[in-house]
């Protein structure tokens, strides 16, 4: 399978330091992230998984880590992980799902963003497409609007499961 991360789930992955995102069932810092995250890059890497890396994702969690150079090795050494460019093909991709968008009388999709943003965004989401992502790892609003228009699958980070290991065990009728 190929999956995408975006720049939240790749500053999870390479930033020990990150902020916990919020669960929306909650309204507080999601518990086990660093657990859920681990556990769903041993899934893909015992499925030798391929995960794609937008390099406009690449560009804002490389603001956010304390060191840019052990990052970058990092994603070097991974076998799973690889960097995508915004490339002619996904300008051509880019420049149909635009066109649609305003044929249908709603260039933004129905997203409440600044035209740079959505931009941006729909850049972050065709590159994925473009290279053959199935599943888009994000908890951006914007990011999971695009990518599931564009026929991926979307996760978020309070849908992954807690490893086995962190789950709490339910000790009702024992």
């Amino acid at each position: 399978m190929i999956a995408a991360f975006d720049n939240t789930f790749l500053t999870l992955v390479l930033n020990p330091n990150s902020n916990i995102p919020i669960d929306p069932s909650t309204g507080v810092a999601l518990t086990h992230c660093y657990q859920r995250i681990d556990a769903l890059i041993d899934a893909h890497s015992v499925r030798q998984d391929s995960i794609i890396i937008p390099s406009p994702c690449l560009s804002e969690m490389l603001c956010s880590v304390p060191d840019l150079e052990v990052a970058v090795g990092e994603i070097r050494r991974s076998t799973a992980m690889e960097i995508y460019p915004f490339d002619s093909r996904c300008a051509i991709d880019l420049a149909e799902v635009v066109r649609q968008a305003i044929a249908s009388g709603d260039k933004k999709s129905g997203v409440d963003a600044g035209w740079q943003e959505i931009k941006f965004d729909r850049q972050i989401a065709v590159i994925a497409k473009t290279n053959g992502a199935q599943v888009f790892y994000t908890d951006d609003k914007n990011q999971t609007e695009f990518s599931k228009q564009l026929g991926m699958s979307v996760k978020h980070t309070w849908e992954l499961d807690i490893p086995p290991s962190h789950a709490q065990v339910n000790m009702e009728g024992i």
